[in-house]
């Protein structure tokens, strides 16, 4: 019986460190406790090596995951069956991956994939886009716009007028917040800003997102925006007076987002509400949050007096609001085709790209390339549909060129790219 064990999520310099140390030439692999097939330390060797024309990159191999490893060592394998490797004195049981297997691995993908400095990457030719270089735009409601400094970090409602976060006002906008009672920030591919809302709650917007809010929440029962997008949130506690002198009435805040509303009171929370995602996803980082399904009783509950709301429960009896759940910190929820679910997560992971990273875990091609799309500004093509099914996983800095991020895709060894101008071609 063997007395050293490999796990899919171990890093392959870790896997190759274990089996150097254990002076073994193959050991088991397994997948939350389910053996699923031998490792050799030749085949491990043989993964780092694999499209080696790419140059040298060991070093950014080494901290892909065992799982993700080993799709490409399944390939090898397929490849190699009429020139078996030669033994080197151990004996090596290469039982092969069985179907399952090969489906487990697939869905497992890298953690932390790319640790290696970016000067350290194979040079490339840079004809990528670069982000931010688009106008960032506040929209009045009389179709007014305002366009934005995009060097600041971003911008802030005060009173009767818009300031800049880092300091100065906004120019052309004097007495236009006052006359307009809703506005909307509009964020181009390749931007992202921060918003602070009247009520001093503060949003972060991502690329390609815009947000609707009103120019003040003042005597409001309630403070309701909009989101198409992605955004994170710290959400400010505000009361109200009640008829009650010893007491106040807590006014939620409201997040309408492609299908769902989310109710809080004072949080943080990532929404993920793209139209061209299939799914939206809120991950909650501090406090709580209730989820429900955007309806015609949503919105004869949004018209209802807070006094008469139970938060976390609804309408203290008195209206059925459907579908909803309670998310507590580290949950993500996510809607799918009028169904809502919940997972535990890191939720770290959701707001990478508010600093500075793309992290996917078990992410299709297809999903990371229309990110690719919204930070640099390209448009996507998939030769083969099946192609953009690939599930990968890993972290990448969004302050590299685009040549760059697409080349560490290819270590992988699963999938290519040809680029012409701003069209990005996913080759077979």
């Amino acid at each position: 019986m063997d007395q050293i064990k490999l796990y899919t999520r171990q890093l392959v310099a870790e896997a190759l460190s274990i089996m150097q140390n254990g002076k073994v030439d193959n050991l088991p692999v397994y997948d939350n406790g389910n053996f699923i097939g031998r490792i050799t330390y030749k085949e491990l060797r043989a993964f780092l090596r694999y499209n080696g024309k790419m140059g040298n990159i060991d070093a950014h191999k080494m901290s892909f995951e065992l799982g993700t490893a080993l799709v490409t060592i399944k390939r090898l394998r397929s490849e190699n069956e009429q020139r078996p490797l030669r033994s080197t004195g151990v004996k090596q049981f290469m039982i092969g991956l069985s179907s399952v297997a090969a489906v487990v691995f697939v869905l497992l993908g890298l953690n932390r994939l790319f640790f290696t400095p970016v000067n350290s990457i194979p040079p490339v030719e840079n004809n990528a886009a670069i982000p931010g270089t688009k106008k960032i735009l506040l929209t009045l409601l009389n179709g007014d716009n305002i366009t934005l400094n995009d060097t600041e970090t971003g911008v802030a409602v005060i009173g009767n007028e818009l300031q800049y976060i880092d300091g100065g006002k906004v120019a052309g906008s004097a007495g236009l917040v006052s006359k307009s009672q809703q506005m909307i920030l509009n964020i181009p591919r390749g931007g992202n800003y921060q918003m602070i809302l009247p009520d001093g709650s503060k949003v972060w917007l991502n690329a390609a997102s815009s947000l609707k809010f009103p120019s003040t929440f003042a005597g409001a029962t309630q403070r309701k925006v909009e989101l198409n997008g992605e955004a994170y949130f710290e959400i400010s506690k505000v009361t109200r007076p009640s008829g009650n002198k010893q007491s106040a009435i807590r006014v939620p805040f409201i997040v309408v987002s492609n299908g769902q509303e989310i109710e809080v009171l004072g949080t943080h929370f990532n929404v993920n509400a793209y139209s061209n995602e299939k799914t939206v996803q809120t991950t909650l980082l501090e406090g709580s949050v209730r989820i429900r399904k955007s309806s015609t009783d949503n919105m004869l509950a949004a018209s209802l007096d807070p006094s008469t709301l139970d938060f976390m429960g609804g309408v203290k009896g008195e209206l059925d609001l459907g579908e909803s759940v309670l998310l507590r910190p580290n949950e993500q929820a996510t809607l799918t085709n009028d169904k809502i679910s919940v997972r535990h997560v890191d939720a770290e992971e959701a707001i990478a790209w508010k600093n500075g990273e793309f992290i996917f875990r078990n992410t299709s091609l297809e999903s990371i390339m229309r990110m690719v799309t919204r930070w640099y500004d390209v448009e996507v093509i998939f030769q083969n549909k099946e192609v953009g099914a690939e599930l990968i996983g890993g972290t990448i800095v969004r302050s590299y060129k685009l040549a760059q991020v697409l080349q560490m895709l290819e270590m992988t060894g699963n999938v290519r790219f040809k680029v012409e101008g701003r069209r990005v071609t996913v080759l077979e």
